[in-house]
């Protein structure tokens, strides 16, 4: 069982690391590609995005969807302001994604 520790930002800066299985927050798969769409959207809520999370609802994005987006994606094709859209790809998307990657590296054929 992987632990996956990410750097959340609110407002401008990141803030401490916290643990995704943390218990304070909405129990959700400890593996973002298992996320739902309420799952992301739970996500950045947690995460001081409430007002943008509801694009990641309106556009369906779950947690595959998410490791799957590129920062054209985020800023440009969820209609939300150029500043959260900054921090939420390089202090979210792609540190989950580098997470997943790192992880994926990790695992051995057997």
């Amino acid at each position: 069982f992987a632990t996956v520790s990410v750097m959340v930002a609110r407002g401008s800066e990141p803030s401490l690391p916290f643990r995704l299985q943390n218990k304070s927050l909405k129990e959700k798969p400890s593996d973002p590609v298992e996320w739902t769409v309420s799952d992301v959207v739970d996500y950045f809520t947690e995460a001081g995005f409430a007002e943008q999370a509801s694009a990641f609802q309106e556009q369906e994005i779950d947690g595959k969807s998410l490791l799957l987006m590129q920062r054209t994606d985020v800023l440009t094709g969820l209609s939300i302001r150029l500043g959260p859209a900054l921090k939420i790809y390089e202090y979210h998307i792609k540190v989950l994604q580098q997470a997943k990657s790192s992880l994926s590296s990790l695992t051995l054929p057997i």
